[in-house]
């Protein structure tokens, strides 16, 4: 277990040692799910810190018609939903289910807080890691806030790091992308290829070059 937590970026700098002197007397289970079994439902009360030492999950967000909006994907070894440990809604924000075969490390909050006693590096990668899952959970509602998948992907796209030349490179494929925006891997290809005809963009598999991107800036203004 120790080996696979030190990939974690929580317990990023701590030694091996160090770390199982942490974990001494500290209250944890490690429990394993098949594949399609629910590791947590959305709204279920967040009381444990769950970190994926094998396999995937997915997160999903069940809007009020009833669609499951897929969130994204959670590889082994990160941490679930961080965030929601703490405060006084501390619920789950997604659906988490097992994409495969996975074991998880469960540890309650009180365990939680004891470790952040015993070890103040852990409390600071715990800070960084909220931080920066908060982080991407404001894009996220930045890009939801966009109707047309014309206005995410110039958004999502000027967002990416630009050349000199105007080129980018997606940090994403397009199934991938099409998950993160909630809509069809089809349906973000059409798009593309409109905005291509269009002389906005060219796409070469990852690579874009921003061929108009002072028309690409206005479709988000």
């Amino acid at each position: 277990m120790v080996e696979r937590l030190l990939q974690n970026p929580l317990f990023r700098g701590i030694t091996p040692d160090e770390l199982s002197r942490n974990f001494e007397g500290v209250d944890y289970q490690i429990k394993s799910y098949k594949k399609g079994e629910i590791l947590a439902f959305q709204g279920d009360i967040c009381n444990r810190l769950l970190i994926l030492l094998r396999g995937s999950v997915r997160g999903e967000m069940i809007d009020y018609s009833g669609k499951l909006i897929k969130i994204e994907d959670i590889i082994a070894p990160r941490a679930l939903a961080p965030l929601f440990l703490f405060g006084t809604e501390n619920k789950f924000p997604v659906e988490v289910t097992a994409n495969e075969e996975v074991e998880v490390l469960m540890i309650p909050k009180e365990s939680v807080l004891k470790l952040f006693q015993r070890n103040t590096l852990f409390l600071e990668n715990y800070l960084n890691t909220s931080a920066n899952y908060a982080k991407t959970l404001s894009y996220k509602l930045f890009f939801l806030s966009f109707k047309s998948i014309k206005q995410k992907l110039a958004s999502y796209i000027l967002r990416l790091p630009i050349t000199t030349t105007n080129q980018v490179v997606m940090d994403r494929s397009q199934q991938e992308l099409a998950d993160y925006f909630g809509v069809s891997r089809p349906s973000l290809a059409r798009e593309l290829s409109h905005m291509q005809d269009e002389g906005l963009l060219s796409v070469d598999r990852k690579q874009i070059v921003l061929l108009k991107k002072d028309k690409l800036a206005e479709l988000i203004r």
